[in-house]
């Protein structure tokens, strides 16, 4: 499947955040999704999931997503789907969330199988990819934990597990490493890339840390900050990580001169600042 955006503007009141993007999301994809504060990423994955936002107004351009059917280029509006039926295609993690409800984490991940659901009555079929997706992150032995005891890190994690039980062809992560310790957070990056591949989901994830980004993704996505007063060109850049990140594309994106080099022990692009 392909989720497609389109020569897509958006911002919110005057401020213009997303100038003239279009990029594809193919199944089996692992892109991270890389720029400065400010510059978008946030606002990107909202608008690709199509999540309501009074404040943000698309100024044009459009998401589409390829239909299952024998016609390799049908194509339809994101947004004539319901809700529900969104929710079986994309699994959408947002960068910050707090639960009122102190549910069990077992509750909690089953929540992402509400679309498949009879009114909220979750079959055996639910509970079982809720377990199995529980087992995915390691995390059985959380399953009768209340999400409020969880660390920030373990929670992030249970998030995780939530949106793969909606078993999407895409899952748009905002900053899923956050709050997830140092060395845990490659090994998040390899979980996620595998099982991109393994499962076939697109997975776009946006990420501070440029350099595990360069070490794990083979295409890259880099936002700047764009201007109120550009026109026609655009602030994001998509492709293979050697032609995104180079020195000319980071400095302009991050506003400051770095350098990239190759790492001696991984043999992958790495960013640094200019000594």
């Amino acid at each position: 499947m392909e989720l497609k955006c389109e020569n897509l503007t958006a911002g919110y009141e005057n401020k213009l955040v997303l100038n003239n993007i279009s990029f594809s999301l193919f199944s089996g994809d692992f892109v991270c999704l890389c720029g400065p504060n400010g510059s978008g990423k946030s606002t990107l994955l909202s608008v690709l999931s199509q999540l309501s936002d009074k404040d943000l107004k698309i100024n044009s351009g459009s998401v589409l997503i390829s239909q299952q059917s024998n016609e390799p280029h049908s194509f339809i509006p994101l947004s004539s789907l319901s809700a529900k039926e969104r929710a079986k295609k994309i699994a959408y993690m947002q960068q910050a969330e707090f639960s009122t409800w102190d549910f069990t984490v077992f509750d909690f991940v089953l929540q992402g199988r509400f679309a498949y659901s009879k009114n909220g009555w979750y079959s055996d079929e639910d509970k079982k990819i809720a377990s199995e997706c529980l087992k995915e992150l390691g995390l059985s032995d959380f399953s009768t934990r209340t999400i409020h005891a969880l660390s920030g890190g373990e929670f992030q994690k249970v998030r995780i597990a939530r949106a793969l039980a909606q078993q999407p062809a895409f899952m748009l992560l905002d900053e899923p490493a956050a709050n997830i310790d140092f060395v845990y957070e490659p090994k998040l990056l390899e979980f996620l890339k595998e099982l991109a591949e393994r499962k076939n989901i697109g997975i776009i994830l946006s990420i501070h840390d440029v350099n595990l980004a360069a070490l794990y993704a083979k295409k890259l996505a880099l936002l700047s900050p764009c201007s109120d007063h550009d026109s026609g060109s655009s602030s994001f850049l998509f492709g293979p990580t050697e032609e995104i990140f180079t020195e000319e594309n980071l400095s302009k994106a991050f506003g400051t001169k770095l350098h990239t080099y190759t790492h001696q022990i991984y043999n992958k692009l790495q960013v640094t600042h200019e000594q």
